[in-house]
């Protein structure tokens, strides 16, 4: 029985599916309508806002936690970096869907510390939002699109062993963001800023060695 081969990275961001925008602020607001002010919120709660077709914007969401303040919660970065995984790994086969494990689907989070963690980050998020754009396509589509996603799944397998360096999750968390980005906008700029962090957290491995 031969293996299954790869299959071509699928196009699945909602931003082209449906013409939405899933700009960093965007999801900020998304993922903050289902925090409650008191209580915790589920990465099921997550999935459902985003959808289940939407890669893109999946990894954004936990990258996105993992880059802001609340990402210095003991923990959660090893966790954002399984789910990451896991989407990038079903993206790289072709899937339609998204999937998790149960287990992961209960996860939990703050909603108190959740929505203090991300307003905080909402100046950078609007900033940001100025600078996407559709350009320079072609890096994220066809064999490029692969590539991203390839690297994605080696950012996130480093981020738990860096976040032992103090500021050292920065880095691939940046890389993660960019490249969450780059995939749902089709800005290949930001793709290109994604693999700058890469090189930074590369950077950060060898020094730990």
């Amino acid at each position: 029985m031969h293996p299954r081969p790869l299959a071509p990275v699928p196009d699945s961001s909602a931003a082209t599916a449906t013409g939405e925008r899933h700009d960093l602020e965007d999801v900020i607001d998304c993922i903050l309508k289902i925090t409650p002010d008191n209580g915790r919120v589920s990465v099921a709660a997550f999935m459902a806002a985003i959808g289940e077709r939407s890669f893109g914007p999946l990894i954004l969401v936990p990258s996105l936690i993992a880059l802001s303040p609340v990402g210095a919660i003991p923990g959660l970065p090893a966790i954002t970096s399984v789910i990451i995984l896991i989407f990038a790994t079903q993206m790289l086969l072709g899937h339609k869907h998204v999937w998790l494990p149960l287990w992961l689907k209960r996860r939990t989070i703050d909603g108190a510390k959740l929505d203090k963690g991300l307003n905080t980050f909402r100046p950078v998020a609007r900033f940001v939002d100025h600078l996407l754009r559709p350009r320079l396509t072609l890096l994220t589509r066809g064999p490029f699109r692969t590539v991203i996603v390839l690297t994605i799944l080696a950012v996130a397998l480093v981020t738990p062993v860096l976040e032992i360096v103090p500021l050292g999750g920065i880095p691939p968390n940046a890389a993660l963001v960019a490249f969450a980005l780059a995939i749902t906008a089709r800005d290949g700029v930001w793709a290109l800023l994604a693999l700058a962090f890469t090189l930074g957290s590369l950077l950060l491995v060898a020094g730990l060695f």
